[in-house]
């Protein structure tokens, strides 16, 4: 009998610390390449402010890629202000090898970072999400899309 109410007790923790998709969209680029002046912008709504959300990054790349990491420029905007903006420098291939992080599916590689962890909205209401490349390069090359996951926490 303990150790059952031990596996229903553990059982209960999983469930309710699990993560919910609550908004999702990738912004794909035409000719896998991403160009300096070319911004993903990403509109959702928050409908709940008592509970926590998490934001992560997905970004989608090929081996054409020719540099080890990615710049991104991230910024989170409510209607009237800035709530949080960073230049964000994510590692897609490892420095010794060349190998390629993420997860692949013929030649693409999918990485997902998180971006914020436990972020409480101040209120209900429409934001933004706008990622831009950091890279000074005129056209990023090897690039698929970049894209937004928000997780409600529970």
């Amino acid at each position: 009998m303990r150790s059952l109410f031990s596996i229903i007790c553990c059982m209960f923790l999983l469930i309710s610390c699990t993560e919910e998709r609550y908004f999702e969209d990738n912004y794909d680029f035409n000719d896998r390449i991403w160009n300096m002046e070319e911004t993903a912008e990403f509109n959702f709504e928050i409908d709940s402010v008592e509970l926590p959300y998490q934001i992560k990054l997905n970004i989608r790349n090929t081996m054409d890629y020719p540099y080890r990491n990615l710049y991104i420029k991230y910024q989170l905007k409510d209607s009237s202000y800035l709530m949080e903006e960073k230049l964000l420098n994510l590692k897609l291939f490892e420095d010794k090898t060349g190998k390629p992080y993420g997860n692949h599916q013929s030649d693409i590689y999918s990485h997902q970072l998180i971006l914020q962890d436990s972020v409480y909205f101040p209120e209900k209401g429409k934001y933004k999400i706008a990622l831009k490349q950091y890279m000074r390069e005129e056209e990023l090359k090897g690039m698929v899309s970049a894209g937004i996951r928000i997780e409600q926490l529970r």
